[in-house]
């Protein structure tokens, strides 16, 4: 039976396009948030110390974190279309490594944007900031093995 949606050619077999999709992609994108979230709370636990603010529930900060991380991510994926489309061969050689650097930036700003909300309004410690961010970039790169082993476990994903 052919899953119902996201059908597409993933690879190349014997000079023919095999065919694969998703049954389930929402499942499949809440798991993945989900991870990301309890990562995040970890994450936020780990900068209410740093920041001395025992105040702020970690839960909440990493509710926000991943709020963040799906808007931002909803427009980087977007972006990474357009561009994928204007420059196929470059996306079909590089997409995969070019995506995840591009993500760079973007998870930097993040995590700027989640110390400017909870813990440095005015930016008063800039080197624990940069400290922060960068740790706070590894920890979102490291989360997204998990995630996405969550995300193939419940999505449906099928290669036939």
């Amino acid at each position: 039976m052919t899953p119902p949606f996201y059908g597409a050619d993933l690879s190349i077999q014997w000079g023919r396009p095999m065919p694969a999709g998703i049954e389930h992609p929402l499942l499949g994108y809440a798991s993945f948030c989900a991870v990301k979230f309890v990562g995040y709370s970890v994450a936020a636990w780990v900068l209410s110390r740093s920041y001395k603010r025992p105040d702020r529930n970690p839960v909440l900060v990493g509710g926000v974190r991943t709020l963040i991380g799906m808007a931002a991510g909803a427009a980087y994926f977007g972006v990474a279309l357009v561009l994928g489309k204007a420059f196929p061969g470059l996306a079909q050689d590089y997409g995969g490594w070019l995506y995840m650097a591009g993500l760079l930036p973007v998870r930097m700003a993040e995590w700027w944007l989640l110390i400017w909300l909870f813990y440095d309004r005015r930016f008063e410690q800039p080197a624990k900031g940069w400290k922060m961010v960068g740790l706070g970039t590894v920890w979102s790169y490291v989360l997204d093995l998990p995630a996405l082993f969550g995300f193939l476990a419940t999505a449906g994903v099928w290669v036939c």
